[in-house]
């Protein structure tokens, strides 16, 4: 399977590593069997999955490694948790956390609504608030951000 990674600590998954898969709400656990660089993603390999046909089920589902022995800070959030979301501002819905991208200086979420994607930086200038329990990303308004 093709992987893009969204962290660069993705090169450091190993064989037989114990990983997770999100998708339709669901997640499933999978162990590495190999993983290799192609370009800008990856090619990754697991051992419970040995056909193509079962493989193409999980296109799009984001990879994870679930139970990570980092502790997070208050305010720091876990992609997997972020992504999906629905993001709102004062004047109302603006869509769903598709993608999340890391710059040098920050990382980026990538909302989606119908046609249009907006790249919304991940800083507390733009971010006023992430409730998980809600499902949703809380953004300020600010000139030109949603045009």
């Amino acid at each position: 399977m093709k992987a893009l990674p969204l962290s660069e600590k993705f090169t450091l998954l190993k064989p037989d590593e114990i990983v997770y898969l999100h998708f339709d709400g669901a997640v499933q656990r999978f162990s590495v069997k190999s993983l290799r660089k192609l370009n800008n993603c990856f090619a990754v390999s697991f051992n419970e999955i040995t056909v193509r046909e079962v493989a193409s089920v999980y296109r799009g589902a984001l990879l994870s490694r679930l139970g990570d022995s980092e502790e997070l800070r208050e305010g720091e959030f876990r992609y997997e948790q972020i992504i999906g979301l629905s993001a709102v501002s004062a004047s109302g819905d603006i869509g769903v956390v598709v993608d999340i991208f890391e710059t040098t200086a920050h990382d980026v979420y990538v909302i989606k609504k119908d046609e249009k994607e907006y790249l919304i930086p991940a800083v507390k200038e733009f971010i006023l608030d992430i409730q998980l329990d809600e499902k949703k990303i809380i953004i300020r308004e600010m000139k030109g951000l949603f045009e």
